[in-house]
């Protein structure tokens, strides 16, 4: 006969683990029943070295243990390690487990012993686990921004330089042209110092235009690998870059039930207060939650829709806008886009019987991207070889006369 005691329930324990970069602390609450409150501190481990983490969980954790973490840098790493070795690891969102720490405690032992706490009450919000697949699709994402943030700021700061020396380039001119370097020195008698700082600046500019267009050709093979999400393609607007964000932070485009969930996880679902005596509430519009890296894509997709007079959402984004805002607008037309994602993705959306010209264009910029040379390795004579190899891929018929 088994006792109350033998219930799995009351064995089962909960380890909060607070991470940092070298070590972690972990703490083990003992459920006690259905009596949450009655939970109990088994152990405290401070200071542990994350490069040990395999040993420590083999020597500490059992059978049954879930382990909760909260959403850092090193999270997802840390619990794929875990995941290898048998054993449960969710991940906190941190919004709320880090309130925990700056409401109550600033030590790293207490906050372990409050990550599991918080876990038991049920209030904390688990965040999905990438694969490794989507983690390095992130990777790529994420140096790819930054890549185009150093681009940015090497013009701005060669176009500072140029502007305390009292020159202006004319409008127009390119930075990343292969002449424009020697034009500038062209202009005045530099100094030594001058001639290098300036040959410094556009050094830096030019390897991060080049880091730019090697991550840019790297996401348009990825999606070329993967046809589902090139059908994305379909969608005015909505190019490589864009194409290769949503895939890279939606992953499993399954785990949204429905196109709402997406576009509320994306930030683009109008948020409402209401208190008191206002009944109704009041609508706050977009932002301010969600993914804001994935909005800020489907913003700039949204405006360029509106700017296309072929876009079927180009006469219905206007009369939104003229009653109200273009930004507004804008993000009522990203919305859109969203719900037509989760569709084409899930596979309800039916198939182009004949490729739009707007397609058409856009698949021959992504040609003109990769250069003459990677179609050829690939086994393209022509980029029009290339976009009929796409169309066929995404299953759109296509008799449309292309050029090379």
């Amino acid at each position: 006969m088994k006792t109350k005691t033998d219930n799995p329930i009351n064995r089962q324990r909960i380890i909060g683990m607070d991470l940092h970069p070298d070590v972690f602390s972990a703490a083990a609450l003992l459920r006690r029943g259905h009596d949450l409150g009655k939970a109990q501190v088994g152990w405290v481990h401070d200071r542990q070295p994350v490069a040990k983490l395999e040993t420590w969980a083999a020597r500490h954790l059992r059978a049954g243990d879930i382990v909760v973490l909260e959403a850092s840098g090193n999270s997802f790493e840390v619990a794929r390690r875990l995941h290898a070795l048998g054993r449960t690891a969710l991940v906190l969102e941190s919004a709320q487990s880090s309130a925990l720490k700056h409401n109550y405690c600033d030590d790293d032992r207490f906050c372990a012993v409050k990550l599991a706490r918080s876990y038991l009450t049920g209030l904390a919000k688990e965040v999905w686990q990438p694969g490794s697949g989507t983690r390095e699709h992130r990777e790529v994402f994420f140096a790819h921004r930054n890549a185009v943030k150093d681009a940015t700021r090497a013009r701005n700061r060669i176009r500072s330089y140029l502007n305390e020396q009292c020159i202006r380039l004319k409008k127009g001119t390119a930075l990343t042209a292969e002449k424009t370097p020697a034009r500038v020195l062209a202009l005045r008698e530099w100094s030594a110092l001058q001639q290098s700082l300036l040959t410094s600046l556009f050094t830096q500019l030019r390897q991060a235009e080049e880091r730019r267009k090697e991550l840019e050709k790297l996401m348009v093979r990825e999606l070329i690998a993967r046809p589902a999400w090139a059908q994305l393609w379909r969608l005015m607007g909505v190019r490589h870059r864009v194409a290769f964000g949503l895939m890279a932070m939606i992953g499993e485009v399954r785990r949204f039930a429905t196109a709402k969930k997406l576009a509320a996880y994306i930030g683009l679902s109008p948020r409402k207060t209401q208190s008191g005596n206002n009944a109704k509430g009041f609508e706050k519009g977009v932002g301010g939650n969600g993914r804001k890296d994935l909005r800020a894509l489907l913003l700039q997709s949204a405006h360029n829709a509106l700017a296309q007079r072929g876009s079927p959402l180009h006469q219905w984004g206007w009369k939104l806008a003229v009653r109200k805002h273009r930004n507004l607008a804008a993000a009522a037309v990203a919305r859109k886009l969203a719900v037509s994602i989760w569709h084409l993705l899930m596979g309800h959306c039916t198939k182009m019987q004949e490729a739009a010209g707007h397609l058409v264009t856009k698949l021959l910029k992504i040609a003109t991207l990769l250069g003459k040379d990677a179609l050829k390795q690939a086994g393209f004579e022509s980029r029009a070889a290339f976009v009929r190899h796409l169309l066929e891929s995404i299953n759109i018929s296509h008799n449309i006369t292309l050029s090379t």
